[in-house]
Formats: structure tokens, C-alpha cells, sequence
């Protein structure tokens, strides 16, 4: 019965047409759930405890101890951070700051001239230079060559320091580039000034032998190290002196983050008060430094759990910790991190904030991606049952060319086609992937194309030059058949 080879291959384009749009939908599908899982991942690794190694020194000191406090309270509140204490035999220095620093943090004393690759995150508080002078009752009676007592003479300004011998207290916050500053200020020769670096335990003794006639300590205000020189350089009820440096705001203004500051008599304890009267000494902050190249999210949430949590560090650490916030003005006198200063701005965002608008462009282009991608892999991947179809529909296209050939080679061209195609429908049949209704209608298509074929060439024949060409075959003898088709 006739039937209309247009309609046929219209119906197979549908289907293939439908083929790609189910694939089409898988991957979109697929894309979208892997891009579900690729958000779940990314919120799922921002909310695991990240882990900031921070450096801090002297052994046994309160900074150290401090550090230690930190850690202990960001484990029992479950905190996103975590810190990994790196305790060094002496404070952090400029020179373990410099180059490539295994730690992530560190607390570090402002009178350092800090790198720009370490900004400030918080100042830890803020200390103070204290110039003692023990009085005489507290050295040992001592006489010259002509039996005369050594008297020491009060010491009431910093210029009188020429050919005294100051002590420096050690694992304290000063250190003898502090002297130096002051010195210079003061115009004294640091030629002209013996320096030593007395132990806390050996400082009372040092004093009594009289190898110390200043003591340089430095430390907060109200914290131990001030207090216990004090108490060392104490003979009895007669406490020691102390050197005003009344010119401390002028060297606040030629080399900050130094500073002029008033300590209230009585600030150091005692029985005299000490001091008896106002001091004006010189103070400078210490600060917690970040590496510059560390993530503003996380400096941002460590500065977040540091100052929420500042009351109760000041609480368990009395006089070590005062965290205040620096300056994040432009023209301040450090550089402040940009995750600090954007904690302290209120410019922190979130994850979503940061890429909400990506992952919502991203979920309305995706599905035109994905579908061209469905197609790329639909071209170059096809599945079984499309390449079945192609076939069919290459045999359908068979038939309506060979309706249309004028010569016996291109006929035999068709019917080369034809063979291969069998022979590729076989191997599927022999491997499973054709079953009863796909054999049939292979079978039908390949007989429709054979009858074409068989109708074309007797037509073909009839034809004058058709007769022709039937005698050469006659003599030429039968063609051999094709490799395909064999298969």
C-alpha cells in the first residue's frame, strides 16, 4: 500500500527533536543540583573552624597568657575561629615579622616600626615607660679610697642620665630601643649611658650592690612588672623617685604611635602612694598584627569574636588587657587590616552577601547553558535509540533518492548504503540492543528500500543505454560484494 515518506520523516524529526529536549532537561536538572551541592560545600567549609596561628612572647608572660585565654575561650563558645598559640623565647620582634612568617598573627609592641605587611587588627592596651630611681637607703653603705661615704644624688630629668648606669627589667614590654628613643629626644649620647638587662628576681639585689642607679621598666600601668619594680627599688617605708618625661607629647609628635600620658599618683601602689604626685611619662600601644595577604573574612570574624569577647579577657587579665580599636581614619598612624576595619565599619558581609547576586544570575543563565549543552552532547554523544533513528532516517532518504537516480552507479552507491546499514542493524541485534518492534521495523524499512532500489534499476534497464550498461555487467562478471554488507 503506498504511504507518505514525507510524513514518516517529519514523525522522526519530532521524535529526535524530543529526544534532545529530554536531554536537554536531564542535564539541567543534573546542573542544577550539582550547583545545590557546590553551595551546600562552599557554606558547609565557610562554617568549619578555620585555624590562625598567632605569635607571642616572652615565655611565662601575660601576653602569653593572654593568647592562651583566647584559645581556651573561642573552644568553649564553639567559636568559627580557632588559635594555635606559636610561644616564642622573647617578645615578636620586627625581624620575626619579616619575610615569609610561619603564623598568622602576633602580638607586638608599637614602638616597633611596624611593616605595612603586618596592619593592626585591635590594640591589646596601652603601656608605659617608667623611669625609677631607688633611693639611698636602698644601696649598700659604700666609701671611696678616702673613706668617705658615695653619696647618690637625686635624679630629678632624663639629661642627667650622663654616666649613670640605667637597668632594663627583662620580658617586660621596653626594651633598649625605648632608652635609645628617649636619649636621643633629650639630646643625651647613648655613648654616655651604661646599659644593662637586669632579671626581675635579680633586680633588688643589682640595686643593693649598686651596679643600677636607674631602673627603665616598662609595661601597663596597672599590671604586675611596674608594680614589682617598684617594690624592688623600695627600701623600708622610703620609696624611689621618679624621672618625668615631660617632654613626652613632643615625642609623640615626631615618632607615633607614641604618646604623652598622666599617671594618677597612687597608679603604681604602696605605703607612700607611688607615685606621690602626677608623672608624665611617655606610653605607646601594643598591638595584634595580621599578615596583610590573610582573607578579610576571617580577620573580620576573628575581630568580631576579639572584641565581644574583650570584657571577659580584661576581667580574667586585669591591667593585660584593655582591647580598644584603632583609629581607621586615613591619615591614622598605622595601617589598619581592611577585614578589621570593615568589622569595625559595619561593612562586613556575609557569604550570601558577598555572592547572592552571582548564584541568582547564575540560576537564570544556567538552563540556557545547560540546554546547549544538552545539544553539544546530544550531537557528539549520542544515545542508542537515536542513532537507530538516524538510521531509520537515513534509509527513509534512501528510498526517496532512489526514486530519483539516473544512472546504474549511483544505484549501486544506494544500495552500498543500504548493505552497511544492514550490517550495523545485525551487529545490534547481536548485541542486545534491538528488540522485536525495532527489528520490524528495521526489516520493513530495509525491504521498502530494496523494493526502490530493485524498481529504479529494472526502470533504469529498460532505458537504451540501461541495456548497455546490463550487457557490460553481463561480461564483466558479477561485482564483489561489500565489506559492510558481509559483516
Amino acid at each position: 500500500m503506498p504511504f507518505d515518506l514525507d510524513s514518516i520523516e517529519d514523525s522522526m524529526n519530532r521524535r529526535m527533536r524530543t529526544i534532545w529536549v529530554r536531554h536537554a532537561t536531564f542535564l539541567t536538572v543534573l546542573g542544577f543540583i550539582a550547583l545545590v551541592g557546590l553551595i551546600a560545600l562552599t557554606v558547609y567549609l565557610t562554617a568549619k573552624p578555620s585555624v590562625l596561628k598567632m605569635a607571642v612572647g616572652p615565655k611565662g608572660s601575660k601576653d602569653v597568657e593572654f593568647v592562651e585565654k583566647l584559645e581556651d575561650k573561642f573552644k568553649t563558645d564553639h567559636a568559627s575561629m580557632r588559635i594555635q598559640p606559636i610561644i616564642q623565647n622573647g617578645p615578636v620582634s620586627l625581624q620575626d615579622i619579616r619575610g615569609k612568617a610561619p603564623f598568622d598573627l602576633a602580638v607586638v609592641r608599637g614602638n616597633m616600626d611596624l611593616s605595612t605587611d603586618w596592619p593592626v587588627v585591635a590594640i591589646l592596651r596601652d603601656d608605659i615607660a617608667v623611669l625609677i630611681q631607688p633611693p639611698a637607703a636602698a644601696y649598700a653603705p659604700k666609701r671611696n679610697s678616702r673613706g668617705r661615704s658615695i653619696s647618690h644624688d637625686k635624679i630629678e630629668k632624663v639629661s642627667e642620665l650622663v654616666d649613670k648606669t640605667v637597668g632594663i627589667v627583662e620580658g617586660t614590654d621596653g626594651g633598649p630601643e625605648l632608652l635609645s628613643l628617649i636619649l636621643k629626644h633629650y639630646g643625651v649620647p647613648a655613648d654616655k649611658v651604661k646599659v644593662v638587662t637586669v632579671a626581675p628576681q635579680d633586680l633588688k639585689k643589682k640595686i643593693h650592690d649598686g651596679l643600677i642607679d636607674v631602673v627603665l621598666v616598662a609595661g601597663s600601668e596597672t599590671g604586675d612588672a611596674i608594680a614589682q619594680a617598684v617594690q624592688a627599688a623600695t627600701a623600708g617605708k622610703e620609696g624611689p623617685s621618679f624621672i618625668e618625661i615631660d617632654q613626652a607629647e613632643g615625642i609623640g609628635k615626631r615618632f607615633p604611635p607614641y604618646d604623652s600620658e598622666d599617671i594618677v599618683a597612687g597608679a603604681f601602689g604602696g605605703i607612700p602612694p607611688e607615685p606621690d604626685d602626677k608623672l608624665t611619662t611617655l606610653k605607646y600601644p601594643i598591638y595584634i598584627v595580621a599578615r596583610k595577604t590573610l582573607s578579610e573574612d576571617k580577620i573580620a570574624a576573628f575581630s568580631k569574636l576579639l572584641y565581644q569577647d574583650r570584657q571577659a579577657l580584661a576581667y580574667q587579665l586585669p591591667g593585660t588587657v584593655a582591647i580598644q580599636s584603632p583609629s581607621t581614619d586615613k591619615d591614622s598612624a598605622v595601617l589598619v587590616h581592611p577585614g578589621a576595619a570593615a568589622y569595625l565599619g559595619d561593612n562586613t558581609k556575609t557569604f550570601f552577601d558577598r555572592y547572592g547576586d552571582d548564584i541568582f544570575y547564575g540560576l537564570l543563565i544556567f538552563p540556557i547553558i545547560g540546554s546547549v549543552l544538552a545539544s553539544v552532547f546530544s550531537y557528539f554523544r549520542a544515545d542508542k535509540n537515536t542513532q537507530r533513528i538516524r538510521q531509520l532516517h537515513r534509509l527513509l532518504q534512501l528510498v526517496k533518492k532512489a526514486r530519483k537516480v539516473d544512472s546504474v552507479e549511483e544505484l549501486d552507491k544506494l544500495q552500498d548504503e543500504a548493505d552497511t546499514i544492514l550490517g550495523t542493524a545485525i551487529q545490534q541485534a547481536e548485541r542486545g540492543q534491538l528488540d522485536e518492534t525495532n527489528v520490524a521495523i528495521f526489516t520493513l524499512a530495509l525491504d521498502q528500500a530494496r523494493a526502490a532500489l530493485s524498481e529504479q534499476r529494472t526502470v533504469l534497464l529498460l532505458k537504451p543505454e540501461g541495456a548497455a550498461d546490463a550487457a557490460h555487467r553481463l561480461l564483466t562478471g558479477p561485482q564483489p560484494i561489500p565489506p559492510q554488507a558481509a559483516e
